[in-house]
């Protein structure tokens, strides 16, 4: 197997790599990346009092960031929906906060100078009314999406973007075992649960494929 830091040589592999690598979902509007005050996460909110703050997303991280914000800073928050996906406490503080609340609105266009956003234009959902906001720092929230990387590249069978596995956690290519949310058979149900029994059946698999004189069930704890 090759990786980012060299070449390891193995009898067996387990893949227990989840959904795969999650990352924010970018803000879809024309020249995104020219502007550097266009953030996807939240460091220090200290270094952004004073400023104008535009917060888009409606779920509870977005609804949280707008909250903070609001005790350092003017906050606008701007969702596509009239209703709120967050916690009910959370949108009655929001409600209440001195946040200005812009729905159903969704972002049209970026407006700025050089590497410097200064406006974000928002249209009205199922309307042609837009306004222009003056800003000094814009943060997304449209949750995460998930990459499974070159897995299709690895010459293993797949469903969508899920290894094929048989009821031993075996792949279509011996010596590969897959455990988890990237593997994929007939009935599987997706819960924390199941992948925590799927593990101990590749690696006891995994075992008897390198040592066929091992049993692949191993003793109970209870007989230890």
């Amino acid at each position: 197997m090759t990786t980012s830091k060299g070449k390891h040589i193995s009898r067996a592999i387990l893949i227990a790599m989840g959904g795969g690598a999650f990352k924010p979902r970018s803000l879809d509007l024309d020249n995104v990346e020219q502007f550097e005050n266009i953030h996807y996460h939240v460091s220090n909110i200290n270094q952004y009092a004073g400023q104008n703050i535009v917060v888009l997303g409606g779920g509870d991280s977005a609804v949280d960031w707008a909250l903070a914000f609001d005790k350092i800073a003017p906050t606008q928050i701007i969702h596509r929906r009239d209703t709120f996906r967050a916690l009910e406490h959370s949108v009655n503080q929001l409600k209440a906060s001195n946040v200005t609340i812009k729905t159903p609105f969704v972002p049209n266009k970026l407006i700025g100078e050089g590497n410097k956003l200064t406006h974000l234009e928002i249209i009205k959902v199922k309307s042609d009314e837009k306004e222009l906001l003056p800003l000094d720092q814009l943060f997304v929230n449209y949750g995460f999406k998930s990459s499974v990387g070159n897995l299709k590249n690895w010459g293993l069978e797949l469903n969508r973007h899920k290894i094929i596995v048989n009821s031993k956690q075996e792949t279509s290519v011996v010596g590969i075992y897959a455990a988890g949310d990237c593997c994929s058979y007939g009935g599987k149900i997706d819960l924390i649960a199941t992948g925590l029994g799927e593990a101990p059946t590749a690696i006891n698999n995994a075992m008897n494929y390198i040592y066929p004189e091992q049993k692949v069930q191993p003793k109970h704890s209870t007989s230890l």
